[in-house]
Order: C-alpha cells, then sequence, then structure tokens
C-alpha cells in the first residue's frame, strides 16, 4: 500500500511516496522507485519584512509547491492510501473565517519575541514571567502576544494556525486549522500533559482563544484531498524520530543540520531543565535538546578560511574544496582546542555567545580548530543527554544519525561515537521527516 508524506521545511519542501508492504527502511541506494519516490523542490516562498529581525513566508506559495509535488507524485496511478504533513515547528500565520490566509508566515527563525518590552524584559521573557510557560522568539502564540500588544493583528483574523496545518486545511477544502498536540505544543502554552492549550495562563495575556486551531484528537482523517485521507499535519521534529528511529527503547536520535538536536523517547511526560520533552504522535513523548548552531558551526570556520585565503591570495576556492581541506587538516600540538558552538545563544539565552579556549603556542593550528569544533558540536549535544535520568540513559545501545551534517562527514560521527561511547548508524531514508509523515499517515490509516 501507498502513502505519501510532505514535509514543508524553511528552505525546502519534500515529497516521499512509500510502499508500505515494500520498503522496510526506505534505504534510497538499494530501493528502487517502486518502494520510494521523492521530490524535492527549493521553498521560494520567502518575503522582505519591515524589520531586520523578521522572517516571513508566502503561505499561499508554500501550499502550490506541495500541491505541485502531491500532484507529480500521484500521477502514475499508484493507489494512495494516505498523506501525512509535517514541517517547520513554532511559526503561525492567521487566516480568516474561510480558510484563507491573512498574513504572511512569521517563522520559527522571527526574532520579534526577543525585543524589548520594557526597561528591563524582552516580550518572551514577560511571556514566561506571566504564564509560568517558558517560550523563546518564534514560538507563535508569543508571535500573536507582541502583534496584538503592537496593533499588528491583521483585519478579518479568525484563527491562529501553523503552515502544515493550514496546508492540510487548504487540501481538503476546509475553513478551520486542525492541529495536531505534537504541533500546538510548539506554539507555546500548551499543557502537554493534559495535552490542551492552557486557556487560563493565555487569559492573562488577554489573548482570545477562539483564535486557536482545534487540537485534534483520535486517528480521524481532517479530510480529502482527490478522495485520499489527509490527516492532521505532525511535527517535523517528531516526524524525523518516528522516520529514523526503529527501536525507540534503545536509540538516541541525533540530527545535524543547520542546527542539531538530541532526541530520546520516554513513555511517560518527564520535566527537565533545558530540555524540552514534547508529544510524540501515537503516545509517550520525546525529550529534546536543541542547539542553534550545529553543522551552521562548520559553515562559519569555512567562511573564516575562506576569507583568509582570498585576502591572502587573492583567490578563492570552491566551498567543497575548502571543506575536504578541512577533513584532511594535520592535527597536533600537547592539548586539544576547546570550542563553545553555541554562536547564536540558546533558546534559553539568546545573548550567550561561543568561544574558543585552551589556546597554547604548539595547538593553535588550523586542524585543531576543526577538530574542536567537530567536539564542540557533539558535546553540546553529550551535555544534554548527561541531563536525562539514568533509567532511560541506561537502555539506550546506538545512536541514529540524520541530516547532512553527519551523512557528509565521517569524522564528525566518529566524534560523536567517542563522546557518547555509542556506536552511530545512519537513518537509512535521507528524508526522515517526509518519510516520517508517510509512515505516520500508514498507522493512521490502519
Amino acid at each position: 500500500m501507498y502513502y505519501i508524506g510532505i514535509d514543508i521545511g524553511t528552505t525546502s519542501i519534500c515529497g516521499v511516496r512509500y510502499n508500505s508492504e515494500a520498503c522496510n527502511g526506505c534505504s534510497e541506494e538499494n530501493s528502487d522507485e517502486v518502494s520510494l519516490k521523492t521530490i524535492t523542490l527549493p521553498n521560494d516562498s520567502t518575503i522582505s519584512g519591515n524589520n531586520y529581525d523578521e522572517r516571513l513566508q508566502d503561505p499561499q506559495r508554500i501550499y502550490e509547491i506541495v500541491v505541485g509535488i502531491l500532484d507529480n507524485l500521484l500521477q502514475d496511478g499508484k493507489e494512495v492510501m494516505g498523506i501525512g504533513v509535517t514541517g517547520q515547528m513554532h511559526g503561525m500565520l492567521y487566516t480568516d473565517a474561510t480558510g484563507n490566509a491573512v498574513s504572511p508566515l512569521v517563522t520559527w527563525q522571527d526574532g520579534r519575541g526577543n525585543r524589548k518590552i520594557n526597561d528591563t524584559e524582552t516580550y518572551a521573557e514577560a511571556m514566561t514571567r506571566i504564564t509560568g510557560y517558558p517560550v523563546a522568539t518564534g514560538f507563535g502564540l508569543l508571535t500573536h502576544y507582541y502583534n496584538s500588544l503592537n496593533n499588528l493583528v491583521p483585519h478579518g483574523a479568525s484563527r491562529i494556525s501553523t503552515i502544515m496545518d493550514y496546508v492540510v486545511m487548504k487540501l481538503t477544502n476546509g475553513s478551520v486549522p486542525v492541529i495536531d498536540s505534537s504541533n500546538a505544543a510548539s506554539l507555546g502554552v500548551f499543557d502537554k500533559t493534559e495535552l490542551r492549550f492552557d486557556a487560563e495562563a493565555l487569559g492573562k495575556l488577554n489573548i482570545d482563544t477562539r483564535l486557536l486551531p482545534v487540537v485534534a484528537s483520535g486517528k480521524t482523517a481532517v479530510g480529502y484531498y482527490k478522495n485520499i485521507p489527509v490527516f492532521p499535519a505532525i511535527g517535523d521534529n517528531q516526524a524525523a524520530f518516528i522516520g529514523s528511529v526503529a527501536d525507540r527503547e534503545e536509540a538516541v536520535h541525533v540530527t545535524v543540520g543547520t542546527s542539531s538536536q538530541i532526541s530520546v523517547y520516554s513513555p511517560q511526560y518527564i520535566e527537565l531543565p533545558e530540555l524540552d520533552t514534547r508529544p510524540l504522535p501515537g503516545g509517550g513523548y520525546i525529550i529534546v535538546g536543541a542547539e542553534l548552531c550545529g553543522g551552521y558551526s562548520l559553515t562559519l570556520l569555512k567562511n573564516f578560511f575562506s576569507e583568509v585565503l582570498k585576502h591572502i591570495s587573492g583567490d578563492t576556492p570552491t566551498d567543497d574544496e575548502i571543506y575536504a581541506c578541512m577533513a584532511t587538516m594535520p592535527r597536533g600540538g600537547e592539548a586539544p582546542l576547546t570550542v563553545d558552538t553555541r554562536f547564536d545563544g540558546t533558546r534559553q539565552d539568546p545573548a550567550k555567545r561561543g568561544g574558543i579556549s585552551g589556546i597554547s603556542s604548539t595547538n593553535f593550528l588550523p586542524g585543531n580548530l576543526v577538530e574542536g569544533f567537530l567536539s564542540g558540536i557533539s558535546i553540546a549535544l553529550y551535555d544534554y543527554y548527561k541531563l536525562l535520568p539514568a533509567s532511560i540513559r541506561e537502555n539506550k545501545k546506538m545512536i541514529v544519525a540524520s541530516g547532512n551534517g553527519l551523512r557528509k562527514n565521517l569524522r564528525l560521527r566518529e566524534v560523536f561515537e567517542e563522546t557518547f561511547s555509542l556506536p552511530m548508524t545512519l537513518s537509512d531514508c535521507r528524508e526522515e521527516a517526509a518519510y516520517g509523515a508517510a509512515r505516520y499517515a500508514s498507522l493512521m490509516e490502519s
């Protein structure tokens, strides 16, 4: 039986169609078109904002790209039993009473929540203090809180929606966004044990709860696209976990792309400092530690080497050439360099910055700098892992890795294995989130 998964990423949009009966793990290198077909297109929906820290996209353009991918995956007549959707979490847009967008998508990267609401607090800090729920800039209800206090809620706004819930609503000709708890939690002020928005806490901010999307319950399709059931969209972190991890009890899921994340399954809700516990579709939770600078740390280092070469020689090698050189630079000296890769801060402390320490007269070498960056990426996630209860950590036997940062960098994988003292395997499918959404649709349909 065939299922389709759509992943609405910030920079690209991917669709996969897989055969649940023929595809076991869906290794793209070893599968044929019958078991797995993938289409990835650029997300070219970016809109310029009025302020430097605004990050906006056009929801209608995103919908058009999704429809194009869906119709392509459906055109050869395979009988598709269900469609699952995932995508970038936290962001929000406004829709009117008929389900049409009346605002741009304000993405998870938007910075307005870090602006000052008064002399001592940012909007994020004020909202956290008032509600008791930790929120960070880019969280949808924090964006709405900022907009409501600054008269930026558009005329005719009837509902708040994530981008993937908007796409599901449009695909099924609906007028009210329906949201899975994995997405709802990413908007903020969501009770993760009761799986509902906290109306009392939102009331302290004078937020009208009638604007909230409807939280889905059960295995019910939202509607149909060309007679195919479309199920509520799920968070991309959870979708990637579902698409990567075969044994959730024994595996640690690590992703290194632009950012980096570590995700570990827990059957019960656990609240831990610096970690985010997120509802997992189908039951249970994943405990997540997220870094804003993961693979992007290596991009910064590559850019540094590029600038040095340009100023010294007047010629700049390609990015691939610089990365290849970085992989073979010799290491040396009596001690390693220590690199803190939190160059863009953290969600809890946006003002925090990274650093390089342990420099001596013998170890300040380009190769040691590369090795320090690799270690810094792995240590940042390992520090989150150490916060987990021993009862969860003691059962882990492997790391399942996804994301191009790990897939393309053998030495980074080796560093992770050394840091965690666990063997690492790559996830079978490169488009883990889209594949996870398709797998989830198959579970919902069954």
